[in-house]
């Protein structure tokens, strides 16, 4: 191990900006992400109590909203080099089974 390729490392701007990224992930959009799984959920709970059913629009926007917070996680445990939302499109909803987008 050299120091100039310590050094060079030191100075590499890509890393500074992936830990900023991190940190404004786990400061602010995970945060945001969190708040909105718990209203999603006690929503859901409370909509399920009086509707007898599930809402359908909600279901799919928690399963993006899932595969985004995943995909953000992958990002910044480093286990990926793909940047999460909103330096990519927002997680594509399942179409697969037939359903419809609603948002």
């Amino acid at each position: 191990m050299n120091k100039t390729d310590i050094s060079r490392r030191l100075r590499d701007i890509q890393s500074w900006t992936r830990l900023g990224l991190m940190l404004v992930y786990f400061l602010v959009v995970f945060e945001i992400a969190l708040l909105l799984v718990g209203l999603s959920m006690l929503f859901q709970f409370f909509y399920r109590l009086i509707q007898g059913q599930d809402a359908e629009r909600l279901q799919s926007f928690t399963h993006d909203l899932n595969a985004f917070i995943h995909s953000a996680l992958q990002y910044v445990t480093f286990n990926t080099d793909e940047k999460p939302f909103p330096f990519c499109d927002w997680p594509a909803p399942d179409q697969t089974d037939g359903t419809q987008n609603y948002y």
